[in-house]
């Protein structure tokens, strides 16, 4: 027998020995799949890992909070930065900001404006000064910025505002205080 006879006659050997692990194999497969829940050639759907909720976000401590309305109160006239509010609460000014915001419902800039404004339109009901002497003891720096924050609030100019009030007012008395508005409920 030649060498090259019996190389062929391994090759065949180990080929027909592949062949019938292969048959075995398959043979095994095709029964795992029957007993499998899912068809053999789709992919089994894992479940996704569980997402953690998202952190629940907390407003300020009452005593913070308290802190600073009582600040804004007693300098809401007074150029008023957040670095200041965040200060009186002893925060950052980030989490001052995203605290205050979760705890009234609207950013200390705008509550320090809302406040600006009840402000004038007490000080507009109990005395004749004009408004832009108004505008300045509220701590607003023009005019015009205080139109235009009192009409956002109050949804009317202040100065027709302090007339449709005067108008309302009793003879001889004082006009009652009035909300700011439908601008004003958020």
């Amino acid at each position: 027998m030649s060498l090259h006879a019996t190389s062929s006659t391994a090759a065949e050997a180990i080929a027909q020995s592949h062949a019938g692990l292969h048959a075995g194999l398959d043979a095994e497969v095709r029964r795992i799949g029957r007993l499998a829940p899912f068809p053999a050639r789709q992919a089994p759907v894992l479940p996704r890992p569980e997402q953690k909720p998202a952190r629940a976000s907390s407003g300020l401590v009452a005593w913070r909070l308290k802190r600073v309305l009582a600040f804004m109160e007693e300098h809401y006239w007074e150029p008023v930065t957040l670095a200041d509010m965040a200060r009186v609460a002893g925060l950052s000014r980030m989490h001052f900001a995203a605290r205050f915001r979760v705890s009234t419902g609207v950013r200390p800039h705008e509550y320090l404006l809302r406040l600006r404004v009840e402000r004038a339109q007490k000080l507009m009901l109990e005395s004749a000064e004009p408004l832009a002497q108004v505008a300045f003891s509220v701590g607003f720096q023009t005019q015009a910025h205080f139109t235009t924050v009192f009409r956002r609030f109050a949804a009317t100019t202040p100065n027709r505002w302090r007339s449709e009030q005067l108008a309302r007012a009793p003879r001889g008395g004082r006009p009652a205080p009035h909300a700011l508005g439908p601008a004003h409920q958020a």
